[in-house]
């Protein structure tokens, strides 16, 4: 990987940078298209990255600033972050509540009552996500839905974004099969697992600060149905410590109390707490399997496919340097020695989409150039320009050339290779407000050339004087 400031900003999640991607395709190619200027973020991806999809990516990293989406993502976690840790502590507290009605005011607890009630809700979400991971459908909605639930919540902004919405379900809905269901899994299983970390911390508390008997009473049942459950429900605790006290006390009205609250709490940890680290620890496992093939750029996406050719031929561009062909100072001519055309060219080499084009009106006035036309900067545009260049035979070229940018072995290529075509060259800086710094880096670097132009202008008048003497030379 190259060193540059897309390398930066592409330093981010994975899922993240598709997300972007998709965002931006989005609004490149859906009904309410964005006029993004790409040519700079295509310069820095091409220079930062050797491989097709990271600069792919990289480009939607720098476009993103343009729609906000830098900004809006930013929020979005935070708000997630938030989201969770609410449940949590809403689940918490729920869990909490059950064992404290069941608890009552005497302080007698009937055991199986509070591990059912601690342990109920828990198990009936853990088969409602089974059965949407077997029967379900992809759920690819879910996440937006609570995005779109977290703007509910006082101080996390506004409406998010329907262009960042819009491109999550696209990205879900092409994801693996049940995908989806495994991320809500996730999210599921995190939750009640901080859910039962501030269970397991109340029942402590109470333990550990107020006296309560733990019993068993029934009306209908027979005695002996809470040994059996005890025994068969306390196996797999016993195994990690938490042994089961004699029940033959406890049914007798006695018993070693502080035993049965152990067991309690031994229980809620292992069937609780515990079997959802393992649900998340499979979720976690089933998703990085599911993602790490799925978490890339379809190459076979027609969009991805015109990006890739646009980066390949700014890459192929190397071949046309005549640093690599022999007698190459020898074969180049400096200007055009045939008899020329009366007239002007004009082309503006990799401009931004908000510069105003042509310069100036009175460029697009009478006579009209020969030629008037912008370059984007790929190989096939400028055999194109050239082409047309040569058959022209024009008298004159007005190069114009974006200021902002740093100039590049790229456009000195063409610069030459275009002045080769005329006989007189001017090059025109343009880009809004002109630093003085810009301008003196190109002057600096038009001047070192082996076949500087003829005249550089900053302002566009001084460029239209210049067209309109070349014209009266033509014309005498």
């Amino acid at each position: 990987m190259k060193s540059s400031s897309a390398a930066e900003v592409c330093r981010s999640a994975s899922f993240a940078r598709l997300l972007q991607m998709q965002a931006v395709q989005l609004a490149e190619q859906g009904p309410r298209q964005h006029g993004l200027d790409d040519i700079q973020a295509m310069r820095e991806a091409h220079a930062a990255f050797d491989s097709g999809p990271d600069r792919v990516l990289a480009r939607a990293a720098l476009l993103a600033p343009q729609l906000g989406l830098d900004h809006e993502m930013r929020h979005w976690r935070g708000r997630l972050l938030l989201v969770a840790a609410f449940a949590a502590l809403l689940v918490g507290l729920l869990s909490y509540g059950l064992v404290n009605a069941v608890v009552g005011s005497d302080r007698r607890i009937n055991a199986m009552a509070a591990l059912v009630a601690v342990l109920a809700p828990h198990l009936l979400s853990l088969l409602l996500w089974l059965a949407a991971l077997v029967f379900g459908g992809s759920g690819g909605g879910f996440l937006p839905a609570l995005l779109r639930a977290s703007t509910r919540i006082p101080g996390l902004g506004g409406e998010p974004s329907r262009l960042l919405l819009e491109a999550m379900q696209a990205l879900l809905q092409r994801g693996p099969a049940r995908m989806a269901a495994w991320a809500l899994g996730l999210l599921n299983h995190a939750v009640w697992s901080l859910a039962f970390v501030f269970t397991l911390l109340g029942l402590l508390a109470a333990f550990s600060f107020m006296s309560f008997q733990l019993t068993w009473e029934t009306t209908i049942l027979d005695a002996s149905a809470f040994a059996r459950f005890a025994s068969l429900i306390g196996w797999l605790p016993a195994q990690w410590g938490f042994a089961t006290p004699d029940v033959g006390h406890l049914l007798e009205g006695s018993g070693d109390h502080r035993g049965w609250a152990i067991w309690l709490l031994g229980c809620t940890l292992v069937y609780g707490l515990g079997l959802r680290l393992l649900c998340l620890a499979i979720s976690a496992l089933v998703l990085w399997t599911q993602l790490r093939p799925w978490v890339g750029v379809d190459v076979s996406d027609p969009y991805v496919r015109r990006l890739l050719a646009r980066f390949e031929a700014m890459q192929a561009v190397e071949v046309l340097d005549p640093e690599h062909r022999p007698n190459a100072a020898a074969t180049a001519p400096r200007r055009a020695q045939a008899p020329t055309r009366p007239g002007l060219a004009l082309i503006g080499y990799e401009l931004p989409q908000s510069l105003t084009w042509p310069p100036l009106p009175a460029f697009s006035g009478n006579p009209q150039p020969l030629l008037q036309a912008r370059c984007d900067g790929s190989v096939a545009d400028k055999r194109q320009l050239l082409a047309q260049l040569q058959s022209l035979q024009a008298q004159g070229l007005l190069l114009v050339c974006n200021a902002s940018a740093s100039p590049d072995r790229a456009t000195e290529r063409f610069l030459r290779d275009a002045g080769s075509q005329v006989a007189s060259l001017a090059v025109l800086l343009a880009g809004g407000e002109l630093s003085a710094t810009s301008l003196q880096r190109w002057r600096q670097w038009l001047a070192q050339l082996d076949a500087p132009p003829d005249a550089v202008f900053d302002e566009a008048a001084h460029a239209l004087t210049w067209a309109a003497a070349l014209g009266a030379q033509d014309a005498r």
